[in-house]
């Protein structure tokens, strides 16, 4: 995997639609994130589960997509919350203020726990 891109694979969980991260989000590939996340909501998604375990890194793109991304899962009633944030991305949601601007869980285990 070239440093400068983002793999995004999708697995069903139950009621859950997992996209697990790979790589860095950046302005480069944030509108394929984009893309992704809003085809979810208009195919009727309504419990979408972001893995960030595998990212290495995020910019301002990237929070951008998730705020769109909790606007519009707000719009449509479903539930979208992130997972696995550690090391430098959490310390870049720390630093931003925006862990409680998400319903943010430890692990994908745990979110999926959650009730949808």
């Amino acid at each position: 995997m070239n440093i400068k891109t983002l793999e995004i694979s999708q697995t069903r969980f139950g009621s859950a639609c997992v996209l697990a991260l790979v790589g860095r989000i950046d302005s480069s590939n944030a509108e394929q994130f984009s893309t992704h996340v809003n085809q979810l909501f208009q195919a009727g998604e309504k419990d979408v589960v972001v893995d960030f375990k595998e990212v290495l890194y995020l910019t301002s793109a990237a929070f951008r997509v998730l705020l769109v991304a909790t606007d519009e899962a707000e719009r449509n009633a479903a539930r979208f919350v992130l997972c696995g944030l550690v090391g430098q991305v959490r310390e870049l949601f720390e630093m931003g203020g925006l862990l409680d601007a998400f319903a943010v869980h430890a692990s994908r285990e745990d979110a999926l726990a959650q009730p949808g």
